[in-house]
């Protein structure tokens, strides 16, 4: 976990042993304690496969029993304010705990000789509080070799038959967040269904496990379930077991409630005691809601508890009110009045206001004001982005601020909740932000059904309890570092890199948003490389699971092989969908192909959830029952899986004579009139005329792109015996003949050049023949350009009409950071650092060199920037942009928040969310051929730039635009 390591495996001088040593806590102390501390004895059976340690809880008037060790080693857990013990050893000078008395769940580790009458030696956990005892019980843990997983991922202990503490004081602690934890939302059908069948229901048998799960994470506050539905009403965690927020405070889980769930009261419970719809109403029931408070507030004393205040509408919706701002500010006061009344004073217990959708939109307008001592809890656009965070004096509120962020989402413009489709770049970014803005007493994650979310839910856990602990250039020895802890050190680099490569394809568009059109199928093979890098990685994960050991091999199989065959099969699914229809048009035969190819990756995606729920006998049964395909143009979740749209030819058919039963299809380009003839003009064989753009390829240069492709394809009956042949023998291609069975597959033919044998000058549209033994005759068009560009020139140089630029571009200096692990793109993406740092002044401007050898009046620059939003009103995300010495332009990256009213939450997002990416274009003119320099400013450390692409006339249109272009160094 990242952590100072204070326990080794082998002997080193002044060691102590660990194996066998009793566990002691004070008889008195905190429950939660004592909880952490048998399970941390239960933990040492788990590594070394044998019994656990003794566990003895000490009253301080009968020390005596401390003897009955069997060993004169021991290990002392406590709370420095509750444990005799510790006071016992800080009193005899034996141990100083100064460096975190005061402090806020923080804990030390120290050795100390001699501790008591009967003990030889003692390792020392002294906690500053509670928690602080807890996670310094659990880090002891996980130090052993039991990961935080061991139960909801089924991560096996490490094996250790030796266990030494070493000879030194650690200090770990502050968090860096004081409040951190999760929400359990969007729970049905999955989770409920599990819980359902494991537990009986949301009790406290089911919650137990997760607050485990929490503490072991070094968590400490969560959100319960709450989703109404099935089993009607839906969850209730207060009343479901009333145990369950009793033995929260016993854990040490600080329990609150969601934005709309005021008061410490589920939503549920307002209709699970006899109301109808259209009830929760401040408007017409304010008397009645009121009460309702009053009892969530008696219901919750004595209890560590973070009220959530304010209001929103029926089941998370809008209220139905003309006067949003005036209900808010009447709850408000009514809220503070009903803690004064039940506690004494109105800031008696902590409070979190809930700044979410319109909600925040009615703050941010001045129609209520939050007392200084309550949190402020600022929201991401649900889908990663953060809305807003603290800004000028809110910075310093008592009450701090916090920020609500989420791994999954049920809602508009389409919802995520399958498996893990976040980016730990994006993540990163984010949290970084948040945290350097002062917003650092709450981070609450939405993680769904927990069960998919594990790897990004524990780096963010990380990030809470440790800012610094991760950066944004060492993702990747994070992975290593927790795919170590999970599987072993062997298996370590090759899981880890299963991550970063998995998370470097899923951060180019969530699962669920991916349709059969997203990726181009036509342009710079965009959806072939996507299909083969995902391809490539389950070949990958396959070969690395040959390796795993059988204890290892369920977790492995969870947390590694699953994600990558599930997203495999999907993306797949996906392009043969589109990539049907395509065939279908121009009636190849294979379009029939690919249709049998869908239905089955369509039951190869459901066997594989059931493979899943198989597992260890069925112990995560329903886990991924949750249906992921047949969205259509809505937000809902689909009842059960589905596909649509599927295209068939008739094979025993031939084609008009017209066009004849071979055909050709290029590289960027459908065809003209793809499938279909105007009978009374058409002129082939070869095609002439209007035709010929249908057959004509993109141009190729000496920088790129280094192949193209063609295919030859049947669209008949008939088996066809096909032959190329170009003009000059330094342009190559991978098949030169062939025969293309009726039921058989294309033939894609690859060209490639020779450029070392290319004139400088040569300037030409080669035409390649194809022509066949059954009549057929056609002609691909390749626009070829030897041009080269000077020796001296280091840039980036254009080809295929455009210039296509990472934003790192041939290297990046303070004040931008580069964010390797950040971006759609595999290249990461450029943000401004500490702009703290520079003083005032102005940023220097990125600059791009590019080379140009045609001439485009006018041409566009566009800048791709990732997903973020305006989060300081006073301070809106902005750049500026400049062509060589041209005037420089300042632009706002989002348009006036007014301009955009009845969106949320800016213009255009509705699209940009999915895709990833804002696309800012700006028309640049008189760029003549020759070199030229690209240069940006970024004025705002939460605007992302991605790529710069100066389109000459010639850019396609496509999902990720196009490629880096080559790079001259000169």
């Amino acid at each position: 976990m990242l952590e100072k390591p204070f326990v080794t495996f082998s002997p080193v001088p002044d060691h102590l042993d660990l194996i066998g040593a009793s566990i002691l806590v004070d008889s008195n102390d905190f429950v939660g304690v004592h909880h952490a501390s048998r399970a941390l004895a239960e933990d040492f059976g788990r590594v070394t496969k044998g019994k656990a340690s003794p566990f003895r809880a000490i009253a301080v008037d009968n020390p005596i029993s401390l003897i009955d060790a069997p060993r004169n080693t021991a290990i002392v857990i406590g709370c420095i304010d509750t444990c005799w013990m510790l006071k016992h050893l800080e009193q005899s000078g034996k141990l100083d705990i100064g460096s975190i008395r005061g402090k806020w769940e923080s804990f030390i580790t120290a050795i100390v000789k001699r501790p008591f009458e009967g003990c030889e030696n003692a390792m020392i956990i002294a906690g500053s509080d509670k928690r602080g005892t807890i996670f310094g019980a659990y880090t002891l843990s996980s130090q052993i070799g039991v990961s935080p997983w061991y139960w909801w991922a089924d991560v096996p202990a490490k094996y250790h038959p030796e266990i030494y503490a070493l000879p030194t004081t650690t200090i770990h602690g502050e968090p860096s967040i004081q409040y951190r934890g999760i929400f359990i939302n969007d729970e049905a059908p999955a989770l409920t269904g599990w819980v359902l069948e494991k537990f009986g229901g949301y009790n406290s048998k089911f919650y137990r496990k997760v607050y485990e799960l929490l503490l072991r994470l070094r968590a400490n506050f969560m959100w319960p379930a709450m989703w109404p539905g099935y089993p009607n009403p839906g969850a209730v965690f207060f009343t479901d077991d009333p145990e369950n927020q009793r033995i929260a405070d016993e854990y040490g889980i600080c329990v609150s409630t969601s934005h709309h769930e005021p008061m410490q009261r589920a939503t549920t419970e307002w209709f699970e005691e006899g109301r109808v719809d259209g009830t929760w109403d401040w408007t017409t029931h304010r008397d009645e809601i009121i009460e309702f408070f009053r009892e969530g507030v008696q219901r919750a004393k004595g209890l560590e508890s973070y009220f959530t205040l304010g209001i929103r509408g029926e089941y998370d919706r809008q209220m139905a009110t003309d006067d949003p701002g005036r209900v808010v500010r009447d709850v408000l006061e009514q809220q503070r009045m009903l803690f004064k009344e039940v506690h004494g004073r109105e800031d008696a217990v902590p409070q979190v206001m809930a700044l979410y959708k319109e909600i925040q939109d009615l703050y941010q307008a001045g129609e209520f004001t939050v007392p200084d001592d309550v949190t402020l809890l600022f929201a991401d656009d649900n889908f990663g982005s953060l809305r807003r965070l603290p800004s000028g004096p809110e910075k310093l509120r008592k009450g701090g601020a916090g920020i609500y962020y989420h791994f999954e989402y049920v809602g508009a413009p389409r919802s995520y909740k399958w498996i893990n489709s976040n980016s730990l770049g994006k993540i990163y970014h984010q949290l970084l932000e948040a945290h350097r803005r002062n917003a650092r007493k709450i981070w609450v994650f939405n993680i769904g059904d927990i069960k998919p979310i594990e790897v990004p839910l524990t780096f963010a856990m990380q990030l809470a309890w440790d800012i610094n602990s991760i950066s944004a250039d060492n993702i990747p020895a994070f992975l290593k570092d927790i795919a170590s802890s999970y599987f072993g050190e062997e298996l370590s680099a090759g899981a880890s890199f299963i991550w970063q490569e998995y998370d470097r394809l899923v951060r180019i568009r969530k699962h669920e948003h991916i349709d059969p059109e997203s990726f181009s199928l036509l342009h710079y093979n965009e959806a072939d490389d996507i299909v083969a890098r995902w391809q490539s990685l389950d070949i990958a994960v396959d070969a690395l699971y040959q390796r795993v050991p059988t204890e290892h091999r369920v977790a492995f199989w969870e947390l590694v092989v699953h994600p990558v065959k599930a997203s495999t099969i999907f993306t797949r699914l996906r392009v043969a969908q589109g990539r049907n229809q395509l065939y279908a048009r121009q009636r190849r035969n294979t379009a029939n192909k690919l249709l049998r190819e869908i239905l089955d990756l369509f039951d190869a995606d459901f066997k594989l959830s059931q493979e899943f729920h198989s597992l260890l006998d069925g112990k995560w049964n329903h886990m991924l029952c949750q249906p992921h395909m047949g969205y259509g143009d809505t937000w809902h979740a689909p009842s059960r899986d589905a596909i649509f749209g599927l295209a068939y030819v008739q094979r025993h058919q031939n084609s008009n004579l017209i066009v004849g039963q071979m055909g050709i299809a290029v590289e960027g380009h459908e065809g003209i009139r793809a499938g279909r003839i105007n009978e009374e003009s058409e002129r082939t064989h070869p095609s002439r005329r209007d035709l010929v753009p249908g057959l004509t390829l993109g141009s190729m240069s000496r920088y790129g792109p280094d192949k193209r492709w063609f295919d030859i394809f049947t669209r008949g009956a008939q088996t066809i015996h096909w032959a190329s042949s170009v003009p000059y023998s330094w342009i190559r291609l991978s098949m030169t003949e062939g025969i293309l069975d009726p039921e058989g597959d294309d033939a894609r033919v690859w060209i490639s050049i020779l450029w070392n044998h290319v004139p400088v000058d040569f300037n030409e549209e080669v035409l390649i023949t194809i022509s066949s033994k059954e009549g057929d005759y056609e002609h691909v068009h390749l626009p070829v350009h030897g041009h080269s560009v000077p020796d001296s020139f280091r840039g980036f140089v254009e080809a295929d009409g455009c210039v296509s630029v990472p934003a790192y571009g041939m290297s990046t200096n303070p004040p931008y950071n580069h964010h390797p692990e950040l971006g759609r793109g595999s290249e990461g993406a450029v943000t401004l650092g500490d702009s703290d740092r520079l003083d005032g002044n102005e940023a220097p401007f990125l600059e791009y060199p590019v080379y140009l050898f045609s001439h485009s009046n006018p041409s566009t620059v566009i800048l791709y920037f990732n997903m973020t939003l305006d989060i300081d009103p006073a301070q809106r995300m902005s750049y500026e942009i400049r062509i060589d010495d041209q005037p420089t332009e300042f632009h706002n990256l989002l348009a006036d928040p007014g301009q955009s009213k009845g969106k949320l939450p800016a213009g255009g997002w509705s699209d940009a969310v999915m895709d990833c990416v804002w696309k800012r274009k700006h028309i640049v003119a008189g760029l003549g051929i020759g070199a030229h320099t690209i240069s940006v400013r970024l004025n705002h450390q939460n605007i992302i730039l991605e790529k710069i692409v100066l389109d000459l006339g010639d850019v396609k249109e496509t999902y990720l635009g196009p490629p880096k272009s080559f790079c001259a160094s000169g």
